[in-house]
């Protein structure tokens, strides 16, 4: 005869019914191992159809972390369980965070549209990036585009990346060096995110610094209307 016993609800405690898994169910803080052994990867209720297999790390039942936590409804993905957590075996969500560039103007500090930017990720365990040869670093994803605010980011999983800036902005000089990075995406930061700033100089300065302005005699041998000149 099932016992009567007490399970804690999101309002307060109330009791509720054990049946032939009530020992089972009283350990302290189920681990991965322990919630698949009571609990096959089987959705109990409709929606997931019964006895209706999950997909990879989504339980029917429950929580990898919480104890006698059950879902509301069927395959539901796993909770983050952070390295470290007591009773966690698994490794539940991955960690994700924003990797982010801003794309300004060099002289205003204002943001730039219409740069386009593509993100690489370090793979080959060579410092710095690697785009060719037989062992290249790994392209993430599209191309993205600046917005009106400079931006283009993405959530990516702990690691090394880099945005490479592979169109300039309308009326802007692509970087001498387009590679901004590495972002380390690391546990201390995640929160927060990765973030850098890539500037570009507008097409018109750069004519400018350039640009020779002809004073002074003319240079000996040089024609009668070319003279000396210097950097403006």
């Amino acid at each position: 005869m099932a016992s009567r016993e007490l399970r804690r609800t999101w309002a307060s405690w109330r009791p509720w019914i054990f049946g032939t898994v009530t020992a089972a169910l009283l350990a302290g803080t189920p681990t991965y191992a322990a919630a698949a052994e009571l609990f096959p990867n089987k959705a109990p209720v409709s929606g997931g159809g019964a006895g209706a297999v999950c997909p990879p790390g989504h339980g029917g039942w429950l929580t990898p972390h919480s104890d006698l936590a059950f879902r509301s409804g069927p395959c539901h993905p796993p909770h983050h369980c952070p390295d470290g957590s007591p009773g966690c075996d698994g490794p539940g969500l991955p960690v994700t965070g924003a990797v982010t560039v801003i794309k300004e103007d060099e002289n205003t500090g204002n943001p730039l549209a219409g740069a386009v930017f593509q993100m690489w990720e370090e793979t080959n365990g060579i410092p710095g990036l690697q785009t060719t040869g037989a062992d290249p670093d790994t392209d993430i994803g599209g191309s993205c585009t600046t917005g009106a605010n400079g931006v283009c980011s993405r959530t990516e999983e702990l690691g090394t990346y880099y945005w490479v800036e592979t169109q300039a902005p309308p009326g802007y000089e692509l970087p001498i060096n387009p590679v901004f990075g590495p972002l380390t995406l690391s546990q201390e930061n995640v929160e927060e995110g990765v973030t850098v700033v890539a500037e570009n100089t507008p097409e018109a300065d750069a004519l400018k610094a350039r640009h020779v302005v002809r004073t002074g005699p003319p240079a000996l041998g040089a024609s009668p209307d070319e003279k000396r000149t210097s950097a403006a």
